[in-house]
């Protein structure tokens, strides 16, 4: 280029001063620039890294949040040969098991009806006071109201039952010949009642329906309620009865261990997603866009992948006493990983053993659920209480994720670094131009330099060739 420029200038040319000097310039600027450039999208490229880093670990947190939970643990299936006698439903509380239920008879409430009325509001007991005795129960354990009906008439009596609020409800019912008055009371035969009236205008009929106890038996032990839904028997689990049996029914509860299997399978496929993910970023020979390679040598990629990999590999043992570290642990054969038949092969990748878990499951129930969750429900992350390998993992993951976590503390640092590096250019941009002002300046005063070089050579030229043409004459 040097050369090229005396050249030119020797010949006394005219030269492109501002493309001479923007030449110049951007052999100066191009590899500092592009030095910058290739350190912005270098560091951009971690910043991604660090995306895909908190993306692969929430999607963990995700998997082990549904198993931190003993709920999570507590589903019991139901099997009920007679489900149109009976329903069954569970809570947590609920064992394995299985039971022999009949039904004798279910919980009814007491329906009596009045005589006959012309209408709805038919004047009654014009001259008196109109009131109904009520007596409840059975003797001697009975109890006694007196309910006041301040308009007198049948429709006035249904309003002042129901107002009163002592265990019966009323209605009226056209009959299509006259209206009646149905009385019903609560479930079960203490609930039993008898209704009197202070005119002989109001008349109680006899019970059109006894109250009655629900009767039933569960393997074989007798059981009477007062209603039909009954949850006071079997712990956790409540039967609400609709008619009565012929034949024994079997009732069947089983631990439900699908979900559950499907949760640590889950957790399975997070856990080697997120291991994908580590590989790809660490790989410099990576070619996927965006973030392959990205964190090639970063110490960030063994730390996450260290803490990650000792969540599924760690061990929690429980005791009665949530401070004890020592004893005789709630989960002495479940307190592992490895137990359920979790491991991670030579690749990194973590295998479950179906045999082993289903084996877990059937022997050691209530310790894999201890395992995972130390007999917790609806854990929080700010919980100190250690909440087992599921709970702790999700706390520990909720740590690396926040804002003040040590991903987005690197990400903070990258981002600096790419405004200062948009800094560099800039400052790099003003240099240049500068530059550029200083060349073209240069550059035309010596093609001005030139130019009169030129012009002096011209005119020596006509000179001599005048005098030798003067000599030769």
């Amino acid at each position: 280029m040097a050369t090229n420029i005396v050249t030119t200038l020797g010949a006394g040319s005219g030269i492109d001063v501002k493309s001479l000097a923007q030449s110049l310039v951007d052999a100066e600027k191009t590899p500092r620039k592009d030095a910058i450039e290739a350190k912005i999208k270098k560091t951009e490229a971690k910043i991604s890294g660090h995306g895909a880093i908190k993306y692969a670990l929430s999607q963990l947190q995700t998997a082990f949040a549904k198993m931190n939970d003993a709920s999570e643990f507590a589903s019991i299936k139901t099997t009920n040969s007679q489900p149109a006698a009976f329903g069954v439903s569970t809570t947590s509380l609920a064992e394995a098991g299985s039971f022999n239920v009949s039904v004798g008879q279910i919980a009814q409430a007491q329906r009596t009806v009045t005589g006959g009325f012309v209408a709805r509001n038919t004047p009654l007991s014009p001259d008196d006071d109109l009131e109904l005795t009520l007596v409840t129960g059975i003797s001697p354990n009975t109890t006694s109201d007196t309910i006041s009906v301040n308009t007198k008439t049948p429709a006035g009596i249904v309003s002042a039952i129901n107002s009163a609020n002592k265990g019966i409800s009323a209605q009226l019912v056209n009959t299509g010949s006259n209206f009646k008055i149905v009385i019903t009371g609560e479930t079960g035969a203490a609930k039993a009642f008898t209704l009197t009236s202070s005119s002989t205008d109001v008349t109680f009929n006899a019970p059109a329906q006894v109250a009655q106890d629900a009767q039933f038996s569960i393997n074989g032990l007798g059981i009477t309620r007062s209603s039909n839904t009954i949850s006071d028997v079997v712990d956790g689990v409540t039967f609400d009865l609709y008619t009565p049996t012929t034949t024994p029914a079997r009732l069947d509860l089983q631990r439900e261990t699908t979900s559950i299997k499907d949760n640590i399978k889950g957790l399975v496929t997070a856990y080697n997603d997120f291991e994908s993910a580590m590989k790809v970023l660490g790989d410099r020979e990576s070619k996927v866009d965006e973030f392959g390679g990205a964190l090639a040598g970063d110490n960030l990629l063994q730390t996450v992948r260290s803490q990650v990999r000792s969540m599924v590999t760690g061990n929690f043992k429980a005791y009665a006493n949530p401070s004890a570290t020592t004893g005789t642990p709630l989960n002495p054969d479940v307190y592992a990983g490895r137990h359920v038949g979790l491991s991670i092969d030579r690749n990194g990748v973590l295998t479950l053993d179906e045999a082993k878990l289903d084996k877990a499951l059937s022997s050691h129930f209530d310790q894999v659920s201890t395992m995972f969750t130390a007999g917790q429900n609806a854990q929080s992350i700010y919980n100190p209480a250690n909440g087992g390998l599921a709970g702790e993992a999700v706390k520990k993951l909720d740590k690396m994720l926040r804002s003040t976590g040590i991903i987005d503390g690197q990400t903070k640092t990258a981002t600096a670094k790419i405004t200062a590096y948009k800094a560099d250019l800039s400052k790099l941009d003003d240099q240049m131009t500068k530059l550029l002002d200083r060349y073209t300046q240069q550059f035309s005063v010596m093609e001005s330099i030139v130019g009169n070089s030129n012009s002096v050579r011209t005119g020596l030229k006509n000179t001599f060739a005048s005098m030798s043409n003067s000599n030769n004459n």
